[in-house]
């Protein structure tokens, strides 16, 4: 097979958008296409860039992606992975020269993110104006070398010893869903196998249904279902597989970077025979950021795990032009900088950083995007066009000897108009951009908040070689020290809530206010409030409401929170929780000591875990479960991996016993 005839022939078409379209119909020649625009020509059929995302895991011929309009960072990457080789793949662009002024958010700027990627076209155009025109897309179907030895290890993990997880990574277009696809094939063809696959989407797992039915001619294919000879393989979304818990002799997670670490967790402790397959530079989520986190997981539960890595490309040649330009221009394999040993955090200097500079160092623009990656797996090409652009974000670099270790990402947020402030407290209104003093306002009652001037820390990142040496507190030092210059008059941060999350920042000096009620999609965890400043003592009333309704809270959106994220969020050295009296004390010797039932003492108790919490005692997770969440003793006992309701009873009169004065 002749290797360039499986390059995408990817072609930028620039000009007004009436030439553009024109060209861009001449170039495919009356071949179908299909159009990623929200203004196509005149009895073209298109689907606008929002949309992209329900074609994940299908492949097209030919591509036409119109930016002329409007450049969404995330569908441009997305469509960049489904056209195959052999193909066209036509980007249209307003003129080069004029296009940063007609993207910029702000009148009379320019957009440095399509600066940015005007410039990349532009020498994009002037390097390969010639390229040749490409023959019919092969058809064929081959397996690598690299995919079949992805088939031969998931037939050892079907068939082999449990608990070995098998993760294969690979960049888009190396065959990592075909290899499950044809792997499952195999199994079912042995029969009586039920095998279950799952992914963010059920659309994600087109092409593993796809090769697996290629490789079965004589299978019933469904939406989601492929039945051969009473062998199954069936799609069931994440959080029904969690719930629900179907039986398999073997689970396949495909796009495993765009579910929620602590559901990947869930399941990877349910099933003693799974498979993960993800992305390494995704436009889902970063998978390198997500890779450190998950690979930490596995070590924790399954030491045993094995990881492959698909480098070859299977659906286009080596050396693809268009995945050159789309890696190059959305940084997806960005790296932190490689820090030597023996670097001291002593000599760490802290400062704001401006776009331009950003724009004329493209090295320092790929270490601080690679920095950002590695600390937050979901991060995305539109990160970086928010990066460039965002007209409220604030940049700030830490850097040791010039090598940046650090950045941080801040947002100016409030002073809203007055006129504006009605209606959002009406809840008709919701400004963008203003999370911090919005929460605040409508959701924990500061009205006052929307006058304030807020910043908001959208993210700190450090690098991976320098973690837990006091860096990222240093780097909140400086923003608190220099708020009053900038007339801050509050600092807060919104995130997905984990224990040590939370203990980082309340070390800081942020206090917890809210959490929220619903599970983030994208975290799988509550997204928490944290607050420092003396303005308007809004941080010290708002952690007293808080202190007052989390307790209450607990036993209705949170109880199924994590005892020691419970403990986390109510610990709280500067107040004083609810004092226990003589009364109290008696009960509490008494129930301890076996003479006082547990519904006969329920206050005391009660008013006993909010001062153990307060106080930041660590072994009181059975007074959280029982007392706060109101979980059921038979709930109680299996969270601690207790027999029943008896030994749970036991353990909390010990419990008692050892936090009481004798």
């Amino acid at each position: 097979m002749n290797s360039s005839r499986q390059w995408r022939h990817f072609q930028i078409i620039s000009g007004e958008a009436g030439h553009c379209q024109k060209r861009a119909m001449d170039a495919l020649a009356g071949e179908h296409a299909l159009w990623i625009s929200s203004a196509p020509p005149e009895g073209v059929e298109a689907l606008p860039a929002e949309k992209i995302s329900r074609l994940l895991g299908q492949d097209v011929t030919h591509l036409v992606f119109d930016a002329l309009d409007a450049f969404h960072a995330d569908a441009f990457a997305i469509a960049s992975g489904l056209a195959r080789g052999g193909g066209r793949f036509l980007l249209l662009t307003p003129p080069l020269a004029a296009w940063p002024a007609q993207y910029s958010q702000e009148p009379g700027a320019k957009s440095y993110f399509i600066r940015r990627l005007a410039h990349f076209c532009g020498n994009y155009q002037q390097l390969t104006p010639n390229l040749p025109v490409c023959g019919k897309p092969p058809t064929e179907e081959f397996t690598t070398r690299e995919q079949r030895e992805v088939i031969t290890a998931l037939e050892t993990v079907a068939r082999g010893h449990r608990k070995r997880p098998l993760v294969v990574i690979a960049d888009r277009g190396r065959g990592k869903s075909s290899a499950f696809g044809m792997a499952a094939a195999k199994l079912l063809a042995e029969g009586g196998k039920q095998i279950l696959v799952t992914a963010p989407r059920r659309n994600a797992t087109n092409t593993l249904f796809h090769h697996a039915a290629l490789a079965l001619p004589a299978s019933r294919r469904q939406h989601g279902l492929l039945e051969h000879h009473g062998a199954k393989l069936r799609f069931v979304a994440p959080d029904t597989l969690a719930e629900k818990r179907p039986a398999a002799d073997l689970l396949l997670v495909d796009e495993a970077a765009g579910i929620p670490l602590p559901l990947l967790e869930k399941l990877l402790l349910q099933y003693r025979r799974i498979a993960f397959a993800t992305t390494v530079h995704g436009y889902e989520g970063s998978g390198k950021g997500f890779r450190l986190r998950f690979a930490r997981m596995l070590d924790k539960h399954r030491p045993q795990w094995k990881q492959l890595h698909l480098r070859q490309p299977v659906r286009w040649a080596e050396g693809d032009p268009l995945e050159d330009f789309t890696f190059r221009t959305l940084l997806l394999d960005a790296e932190p900088a490689v820090i030597p040993p023996g670097m001291d955090p002593g000599d760490l200097a802290i400062r704001q950083l401006s776009r331009e500079e950003l724009m004329h160092d493209e090295g320092l623009l790929r270490q601080l995007f690679g920095l950002l990656v590695n600390a937050h797996y979901r991060t995305t090409p539109t990160d970086l066009q928010h990066l460039l652009d965002a007209p409220n974000l604030g940049l700030w670099l830490g850097s040791i000897s010039g090598q940046p270790v650090a950045a941080m990402l801040v947002a100016t947020e409030g002073r809203l108009p007055t006129e504006l402030q009605e209606p959002i407290l009406a809840g008709k209104r919701r400004p963008a951009g203003h999370l911090l003093p919005l929460a605040l306002a409508t959701q924990c009652g500061f009205p006052e908040a929307l006058e304030l001037c807020c910043e908001r820390v959208v993210r700190i990142a450090v690098h991976p070689s320098l973690q837990r040496r006091g860096i990222g507190g240093r780097m909140l030092d400086i923003l608190r020290e220099s708020a009053p210059d900038r007339g801050v008059e509050l600092l807060g941060s919104s995130f997905g809530a984990t224990r040590e999350l939370v203990c980082f920042w309340r070390n800081n000096g942020f206090s917890p206010v809210r959490l929220g009620f619903r599970r983030e999609a994208s975290s799988g965890a509550h997204s928490v409030l944290v607050l420092h400043g003396p303005a308007k003592d809004i941080q010290t009333r708002s952690r007293k409401q808080f202190l007052d309704q989390f307790p209450l809270q607990l036993a209705e959106a949170f109880c199924n929170l994590e005892p020691s994220l419970v403990r986390a969020l109510m610990q709280e050295k500067h107040m004083t929780a609810a004092s226990l009296s003589e009364t109290d004390c008696r009960t509490l010797h008494s129930f301890a000591a076996g003479g006082r039932q547990y519904l006969d003492s329920l206050g005391p108790l009660y008013r006993l875990t909010l001062q153990l919490l307060a106080g930041g005692a660590e072994d009181v997770d059975i007074f959280v479960l029982k007392l706060l969440q109101k979980r059921s003793w038979q709930d109680t006992a299996a969270a601690l991996a207790l027999s029943g309701k008896k030994a749970a009873l036991a353990q909390m009169r010990q419990g008692v016993k050892a936090f009481l004065p004798s």
